[in-house]
């Protein structure tokens, strides 16, 4: 029978308390980030649980050491704000036993405050232009096909990292690029609290230069006339008035050509 791993990504904790407070029953891998370097493997509920403790920082640092020493069979991303079903270990194990056609599949995360993620009607595979849409702790995939392909995240994107957003973008766009089988079911495996979010801290110019950068990654080829056509939608979405136009634009290509930069 196939088993289940969930990836779970945090910081800075004590205790090993972290599994109980997010209703894990089944094996699981904890990236702690915080100030030192540790190992603990112990029993959670019957299943297994690989404690890490490193001092480097990144979101997406940490979600490619928990892919870097996965093991299972089928494996999940979560973040520590999330709290699953009862039967999501159930769930996410019959929804890829019934359907062998699907590489991952994309699950109903219930959001507990303003920001809502994608929801899910019915059982299809995922749009080519649908990937920006949905979040990573949404994923559930089969071990085997990430490996094949050699996938992992931008580590210059995330809380933690250079810029602070936009690894999910980077790494679905990926995914869809390389042939990835994604399907997405109307299951609710957990629900997630984002309010204690860290990257986003406004529509300033820290959001524009880091937007401007992922528009250098997804869009390589179009990445100026898209950051033409974004400054001149959200200077008036995010900022109410198209007089911004100049300023979010200016911001829109430094972080594009600083992104440039970086990579020649």
């Amino acid at each position: 029978m196939s088993k289940l791993q969930v990836l779970i990504s945090t910081m800075n904790q004590k205790d090993y308390s972290l599994c109980s407070k997010m209703n894990i029953n089944s094996d699981a891998i904890v990236i702690n980030q915080s100030d030192f370097v540790d190992y603990h493997k112990y029993n959670h509920n019957g299943f297994n649980v690989d404690f890490y403790t490193f001092r480097e920082r990144g979101l997406s640092r940490s979600r490619n050491e928990a892919l870097l020493r996965s093991s299972a069979d089928i494996i999940c991303i979560a973040d520590d704000d999330m709290i699953y079903t009862d039967t999501y270990r159930e769930d996410i194990l019959n929804e890829f036993n019934k359907h062998p056609e699907a590489d991952a599949i994309a699950f109903n995360v219930e959001s507990v405050n303003v920001r809502n993620l994608t929801s899910i009607k019915k059982y299809e595979r995922l749009g080519k232009i649908e990937y920006k849409e949905y979040c990573s702790v949404q994923l559930a995939f089969r071990r085997e096909k990430l490996i094949y392909k050699n996938m992992s995240f931008n580590t210059m994107f995330g809380s933690g990292s250079e810029y602070s957003c936009g690894e999910d973008t980077i790494f679905m766009k990926e995914l869809m690029d390389k042939g990835f089988r994604i399907y997405k079911s109307p299951l609710k495996i957990a629900k997630i609290d984002m309010s204690g979010s860290t990257w986003f801290s406004g529509y300033n110019e820290k959001f524009f230069h880091d937007k401007g950068a992922l528009i250098g990654v997804t869009y390589p080829r179009m990445s100026y006339m898209l950051v033409l056509l974004q400054s001149l939608k959200n200077s008036k979405r995010r900022l109410g008035s198209y007089s911004h136009f100049k300023k979010v634009f200016d911001w829109y290509i430094k972080g594009l050509k600083d992104y440039k930069k970086k990579v020649k």
